[in-house]
């Protein structure tokens, strides 16, 4: 009984470590205006905007980012955090968001923590420079 017991844990172990291993975020940038090329900003500084009619200021468009992780181990904040970080490296001051999107297969969520890489979910934004926020983004930043 107790090897058994031994076993169980060592198993529940092994299955917890390889879901930590997975535990990543991915993330890419596109970048959709070549043209402009910004100094990085601070995460900080970045603001969100659930729609583009939700903007206040005139903007130009920078990049498209995307951060993917698995949603097993993967919580929507480290998404966000994933693409604020790629927004201000770009020299965005804000982002217009997508909803979260995820597989909720349970199945897929299985195969996601022994390993499989199955269960996914997506953020997606719209990097942008807004020239009339200029002022908040300096404060924000410190610079």
């Amino acid at each position: 009984m107790i090897a058994n017991t031994s076993f169980r844990g060592i198993t529940l172990a092994a299955v917890l470590a390889v879901g930590a291993a997975c535990a990543g975020v991915k993330k890419t940038t596109t970048d959709v205006n070549p043209r402009m090329n910004r100094a990085p900003t601070c995460a900080a500084a970045i603001a969100v905007y659930n729609s583009r009619a939700d903007v206040p200021y005139d903007y130009y468009e920078l990049a498209w980012i995307e951060a993917s992780g698995n949603s097993v181990w993967t919580t929507d904040n480290q998404l966000q955090q994933q693409i604020r970080n790629g927004a201000a490296k770009v020299g965005a001051n804000a982002i217009i968001v997508n909803p979260v999107t995820q597989s909720k297969s349970g199945v897929k969520v299985l195969g996601e923590v022994i390993g499989t890489k199955s269960a996914t979910q997506k953020a997606t934004a719209l990097a942008i420079y807004m020239p009339g926020d200029a002022a908040r983004v300096r404060t924000a930043c410190g610079n």
